[in-house]
């Protein structure tokens, strides 16, 4: 018991340690890019940021990643389900899948633009052509990763296919399927800021691309380092809802 608490106390230590030095430096990294652009402390002071505006466009592009992300998530489970069930349509499709997947989202642009316009149409196309091709690469891979016993078992059992997918197979790779979650907010996350530039009037983007027109070097790095912190606060919070499942 005193060996396993000296452990555990050890491991806070490294851990509360690493933290710290992850603060530090992203610190030095932010200080040597404002250094560079030649933007001083004084700058930053008497940079004209609104917390209002600011928290709102957070906010906007928060649920524009989370709506997308969920849909894609929710989406690219049932189809990568069907794909790992039939080999048939795995066959046919993963060449097409992994075809798109590998064009870059960037390049869609001016597809969306000319499809659905400028607005939040081409914004949520962008984010979700971005999410749903690499979450039906990675979907058929983690069911096919599944202990072989309790598919057995299942079948034996007599179960439908509608029983082994509730009882069985979802409940297994719930775990990984969140920690896929994570993976596709997280890149969701990087990907908004391009997306809100396709003529929305409010997001982390949108305030960018204004700021970068009017030359407003410190409130883009404010809302760069805004956007590191929220992606690792959320980063953390899926992280522990994933933990919470494992243990519970």
């Amino acid at each position: 018991m005193v060996n396993i608490l000296l452990n555990r106390k050890m491991y806070i230590s490294r851990l509360n340690k690493s933290r710290i030095l992850g603060i530090v430096f992203v610190a030095i990294f932010f200080a040597v890019l404002a250094s560079s652009l030649g933007i001083s402390y004084q700058d930053f002071v008497q940079s004209n940021i609104s917390i209002p505006i600011l928290l709102k466009d957070i906010l906007v592009s928060f649920s524009r990643v989370t709506i997308i992300s969920v849909i894609v998530w929710v989406i690219g489970i049932f189809v990568g389900y069907i794909l790992h069930h039939s080999s048939l349509l795995n066959e046919l499709h993963l060449p097409i899948i992994n075809f798109i997947r590998h064009i870059s989202p960037f390049a869609w642009l001016p597809f969306a633009i000319i499809w659905f316009g400028l607005g939040e149409g081409s914004v949520a196309f962008i984010m979700f052509i971005t999410l749903f091709f690499p979450t039906l690469i990675a979907v058929p891979g983690l069911f096919a990763d599944l202990p072989h016993e309790y598919i057995d078992e299942g079948r034996v059992l007599g179960a439908s296919r509608v029983q082994m997918f509730l009882c069985i197979e979802l409940p297994l790779t719930l775990p990984l399927l969140l920690n896929l979650f994570r993976i596709i907010w997280g890149l969701g996350w990087t990907v908004i800021i391009a997306a809100e530039m396709l003529g929305v009037s409010n997001g982390m983007g949108y305030r960018l691309l204004d700021f970068r027109y009017l030359l407003k070097y410190p409130e883009m790095l404010i809302y760069l380092i805004s956007m590191g912190f929220i992606g690792v606060v959320t980063d953390f919070f899926i992280k522990k809802i994933i933990c919470y499942y494992k243990f519970n």
